[in-house]
């Protein structure tokens, strides 16, 4: 398809060194695979509907979003199965970049995978899940160090590309140090960490070598798994195929809703909502290529977007966050 002129304020930025160019804003999968459990534990954000999960892919994609990042834990491949209808119905080119490595599959406990055979396993189902004949970007799902470490993994990777079967590699991390210690491999294209209003150790610790090297950063959680959205009060209770309920006991709930409502000045009187604000905070560093907030709705996704066009955070707005 020809590329078509976005319908909305999206900048696009280099991912890295990888030729690709995204809109600053993308779209995280996550949520749209549905309240997953195994066993005791959650691995979702609650009930979705497919029908709105699809609009809000179509919503996206018609504003300029032109990369949607799943996994093919989410929702146990329902993500990916989602992503792969709404792609072939895009008005322009899609990037979608997926994971693999963590393994969920009722009735197995959750575990890791990252053995070359699965990877290439792995693989070949989430290619025909998405209904692609190659992955625009596979990452490795949170893995450990020695899996960082492991040449034969990046093997496995390169011999993926060399087929055809993925474009471009990168990893998703738990922790800053994995993502230098990626980068110190020489292996790795991209690089998604957590970084928001409220966590802020990435762009102490990886940010600019991750720029030297010419590696992508995709931001997940910007708004801080939606506290940052303003949603949530103290005393709320998460379902119970939410993640969030696990994550989130009322004691840390109250104190992360405690830090949020502290940063209220970046949307009050700001012409920002309190999501817009803090998307535009995760966009401030030059090395950031995108945000991935999730959404569910395509109300929630006007909303991520707009916050392209929202005014831009101050020096001094900075300043006080640094406060928080």
């Amino acid at each position: 398809m020809s590329e078509e002129r976005p319908a909305s304020a999206l900048r696009r930025r280099a991912l890295g060194n990888t030729g690709l160019n995204v809109g600053e804003i993308g779209f995280g999968a996550w949520a749209i695979g549905g309240g997953a459990r195994l066993g005791d534990k959650a691995f979702g954000y609650g009930d979705t509907d497919d029908q709105a999960s699809l609009a809000a892919l179509a919503r996206a994609f018609e504003l300029g979003v032109n990369l949607v990042d799943t996994a093919d834990s989410y929702g146990h491949g329902h993500s990916e199965l989602l992503v792969g209808k709404a792609i072939r119905q895009a008005p322009r080119r899609v990037f979608v970049a997926t994971k693999v490595g963590a393994v969920r599959r009722d009735p197995e406990p959750p575990r890791k995978d990252f053995s070359p055979a699965y990877i290439e396993q792995a693989c070949e189902r989430s290619l025909h899940r998405l209904g692609v004949t190659g992955i625009d970007l596979y990452q490795l799902h949170n893995p450990p160090r020695e899996v960082i470490e492991d040449p034969a993994v990046w093997n496995a990777l390169r011999e993926l590309k060399d087929k055809g079967r993925i474009h471009h590699y990168g990893i998703s991390i738990g922790r800053p140090d994995e993502g230098l210690l990626a980068i110190e491999k020489g292996e790795v294209e991209t690089i998604q960490v957590v970084y928001n209003l409220l966590e802020r150790e990435a762009a102490e610790k990886l940010f600019a070598k991750a720029e030297r090297h010419g590696v992508g950063l995709i931001v997940r959680v910007p708004l801080a798994s939606g506290l940052l959205s303003g949603a949530y009060k103290p005393g709320h209770v998460f379902a119970e195929n939410d993640h969030r309920r696990d994550k989130y006991p009322p004691d840390r709930l109250a104190r992360a809703l405690e830090r949020v409502e502290k940063l209220a000045f970046l949307a009050r009187g700001a012409g920002r909502t309190p999501a817009q604000a803090a998307l535009k905070f995760c966009l401030v560093p030059d090395a950031v290529s995108v945000v991935i907030p999730g959404a569910k709705t395509a109300k929630q996704v006007e909303e991520n977007v707009s916050a392209a066009s929202a005014p831009d955070i101050t020096a001094e707005e900075l300043q006080r966050i640094l406060e928080v």
